[in-house]
């Protein structure tokens, strides 16, 4: 048999009733219960980036306890005074500065005042110049500043919304006057370009023509081969049967590491393996020690930075393509009154066209030639671990610098032994690098002149042509 029904469970609110269950989490936004007196003055206000719908997952949707704040001293201490004169013609003899307002960021409306104080032109003659294309009213300085002023799309807004766009600060009334031209920045690219065309385009062919010459230049000295196949013998000699022997050739950083190794005895006359290659050198051909003479451009194109002359032009190509994209959305689009976009930009594509063209084969040939060059001289001239040209020319100059110096020292130490060598004069190089070696005696001029024969084989030539 069971015992009797439990009682039933008392009613919350008794004594010894459990506690009522919590209710459930509120889904809705966090309250901030404000306390404020009804304002009835104006107030200064707080400039700020007001956000119009922030993410779901940013601190403003973030969920915390419900807070109170208390506004009541607001007005007290924010309300902008009216300060009304005594008199009415107090007023007008002696007014009152009044507060300018903006729109804007205050640095950004201080940043687009500066600028507008050195372009020295009223707002809408800005606007009518950058309408017109006019070169004169607006330096190439004044486009770039204007480009890095232009009005955000926020900033629009604000000015678009504001009812008296008189009673704003002057850059706001400046980008209320420069915001409705169409594709402002585009257009500003545009006129930029055309500005400085002419002058990179003078700027790159001289240098382009420079590092060709000194490619064609290097790919035909004789001299130099016969260099790099007497260190090659050198070389092959002293490494014999070893893995290192037998060589067909070798990277050209080599010829910069004969000077890091001494030769056994390391006398004055002879302490290098340059120094060696050097008197090998003089016996065979003397001229072979200056054979920099056959790359007159070899110097300047040390200093050309080719990838930066590559870069330059493919800028100028993409440029003409920009213009070119410009021109045609503006011949589709309606013109605002005085825009001279269309009429000024389609001659310029007209004349500039094949001038761009004709500069971008010219870097397409060069950059084929430099690669057949590098690759010519055993130099990787692909991939990321590819040699830049400059730094192949300069390892050449490096290396010739170098030699000239060690043959000059060789001599000297031989005129020293008393072995009747030729006296060598120094004739210091355009480049204020080592100097170049001459040979010449007291008595005569042809001292260290090659015989005649070595001197057609030294310039490419055959003796039995002469």
């Amino acid at each position: 048999m069971g015992g009797p029904p439990p009682p039933p469970p008392l009613p919350p609110g008794i004594p010894g009733a459990p506690p009522p269950p919590p209710p459930p989490p509120s889904v809705s936004r966090p309250i901030v219960k404000v306390s404020a007196k009804q304002t009835t003055k104006r107030l200064k206000p707080f400039f700020w980036n007001k956000l119009q719908a922030p993410t779901t997952t940013s601190v403003w949707n973030d969920k915390v306890p419900s807070l109170s704040v208390d506004l009541k001293d607001l007005e007290s201490m924010f309300a902008i005074d009216a300060q009304p004169s005594t008199s009415s013609k107090m007023s007008v003899t002696s007014p009152k500065k009044q507060n300018v307002t903006t729109l804007l960021d205050i640095t950004r409306a201080n940043n687009v005042a500066i600028m507008l104080s050195r372009i020295k032109l009223s707002l809408p003659d800005i606007r009518r110049a950058l309408l017109e294309l006019d070169d004169i009213k607006l330096s190439t300085d004044d486009l770039k500043a204007i480009g890095k002023q232009l009005p955000t799309t926020e900033e629009i807004a604000r000015i678009t919304d504001f009812e008296d766009v008189g009673k704003l600060a002057k850059a706001d009334q400046y980008f209320s006057h420069i915001m409705t031209i169409p594709r402002l920045s585009e257009r500003l690219e545009c006129m930029l370009y055309r500005r400085k065309l002419e002058i990179e385009i003078e700027e790159v062919r001289p240098e382009l023509n420079i590092v060709r010459n000194a490619s064609h230049e290097l790919r035909a000295s004789v001299r130099f081969k016969q260099v790099l196949q007497t260190v090659l013998a050198v070389g092959n000699a002293l490494n014999g049967s070893s893995f290192r022997g037998n060589a067909r050739g070798f990277q050209l950083d080599a010829l910069l590491k004969l000077k890091e190794t001494k030769t056994a005895k390391g006398g004055a006359d002879c302490p290098t393996l340059l120094h060696y290659v050097a008197k090998v050198l003089l016996r065979s051909d003397p001229v072979l020690v200056t054979f920099i003479e056959d790359t007159p451009h070899l110097e300047a194109a040390a200093r050309v930075s080719v990838p930066t002359v590559m870069q330059t032009i493919q800028s100028l190509v993409n440029g003409l393509s920009t213009v070119k994209e410009e021109l045609v959305r503006a011949q589709k689009d309606p013109l605002s009154q005085g825009d001279r976009f269309v009429s000024v930009m389609q001659p310029f594509i007209l004349v500039s066209g094949p001038t761009v063209d004709a500069i971008k084969k010219m870097s397409l040939s060069l950059d084929a030639e430099l690669k057949s060059l590098l690759t010519f001289y055993g130099e990787m001239a692909e991939g990321p671990e590819a040699t830049k040209p400059e730094d192949f020319f300069s390892m050449i100059l490096s290396f010739s610098s170098s030699l000239q110096k060690a043959a000059l020292e060789v001599h000297d130490a031989e005129v020293k032994s008393g072995k009747g060598a030729p006296k060598i004069s120094v004739e210091e190089a355009e480049a204020p690098t080592e100097p170049t070696v001459k040979g010449k005696q007291a008595t005569s001029e042809n001292t260290l002149k090659p015989p005649p024969d070595s001197q057609g084989r030294a310039a490419g030539r055959d003796p039995s042509d002469r």
